[in-house]
């Protein structure tokens, strides 16, 4: 791809036909700018590009509106009617879209004179940036050891006892998703590696993975296991069952977890929620802050893109806690 020197490139066309056939002038801008890496659009972005502009020139039609005088609520009117093709309303990021090619628009147009009032897109940028990504969820610093302690304070009595004290520490010692707990089959459990860990198939957006299992949660899972041995659960292959012999239902796991969180004994200070969750984010945390490699941290928590991983660095304060290895 050849890139342009600004000198290079054709004359922009005059405030004159931007007034008059929006539609042309448009086009031939979008073919002889470059973007931001100094590069024409492909052809591909152009006809993109001009859709999306023929859109908002059928929006002014219908409005009996022009380039040089629109302001910005009748800018906003437009990008809050943006529908998708099944009907319903445009996703913001699609907004954000039109917004910021509008907005290049509207930059030219007021230097070329089309335009004396300004950019009518300028003010509405704050409006339809992004939300702020919320931090994970996590036990605040140091409290992984204090929920693990709390878990496993009462030895277990029933059968009911031993798969919670399991199931809580195996979400805190490996990272599992609430539903890869509920999921999870017994020939998932590699027990007899060095270390052992669980062969997690791929699900949704999730990628097939190895996570390890810390080894405060071995023993635990293995008394679980040998009890779950004995009980009457006819060929059931899910690791934690429910009452009826079955899998567990969402809401008991949720319950399970929500009730130590929120327990005056464990006196634990969660950040962000009382549900499972806030045990795997943990597991990740304290990984980061035991200097394992992001990369490997990502593989363990099933991430796709790496950024996914970085946003727990950037809430490290030195967790400490218990180890993964």
């Amino acid at each position: 791809m050849e890139q342009l020197e600004l000198a290079d490139l054709p004359r922009i066309d005059s405030a004159e036909l931007w007034l008059k056939n929006p539609h042309a002038a448009f086009e031939n801008w979008q073919r002889g700018i470059p973007h931001a890496n100094g590069f024409l659009y492909a052809e591909r972005s152009v006809r993109q590009h001009c859709a999306m502009w023929r859109r908002f020139i059928h929006f002014l039609d219908a409005h009996g509106l022009d380039l040089g005088s629109i302001q910005a609520d009748r800018v906003a009117q437009f990008l809050d009617g943006l529908q998708s093709k099944n009907g319903h309303a445009a996703e913001d990021s699609t907004r954000r879209r039109y917004l910021k090619l509008l907005g290049l628009v509207f930059d030219h147009l007021t230097k070329t004179g089309a335009r004396c009032g300004g950019n009518p897109c300028a003010s509405l940028h704050k409006l339809y940036r992004p939300p702020p990504m919320k931090n994970p969820g996590t036990l605040a610093s140091q409290e992984d050891e204090k929920f693990v302690a709390a878990v496993l304070a009462q030895p277990p009595r029933t059968w009911r006892e031993y798969r919670d004290q399991a199931m809580m520490v195996l979400i805190i010692g490996s990272g599992l998703y609430a539903s890869e707990v509920i999921g999870l089959e017994m020939d998932q459990l590699i027990l007899d590696a060095t270390p052992p860990y669980i062969h997690v198939a791929a699900h949704g957006k999730v990628p097939e993975r190895k996570a390890p299992i810390a080894p405060f949660a071995c023993e635990p899972l293995r008394a679980w296991l040998a009890l779950r041995a004995t009980l009457p659960l006819r060929g059931e292959r899910a690791v934690f069952v429910s009452g009826k012999g079955g899998r567990m239902l969402p809401a008991t796991l949720y319950r399970k977890v929500q009730a130590v969180l929120k327990s005056n004994g464990a006196a634990l200070r969660p950040r962000g929620g009382f549900g499972p969750q806030v045990l795997r984010n943990s597991f990740l945390m304290r990984q980061l802050a035991k200097d394992k490699p992001v990369d490997v941290v990502q593989q363990w928590a099933g991430h796709v893109e790496l950024k996914s991983t970085l946003r727990y660095q950037r809430l490290l304060v030195n967790p400490g806690g218990v180890e993964a290895e």
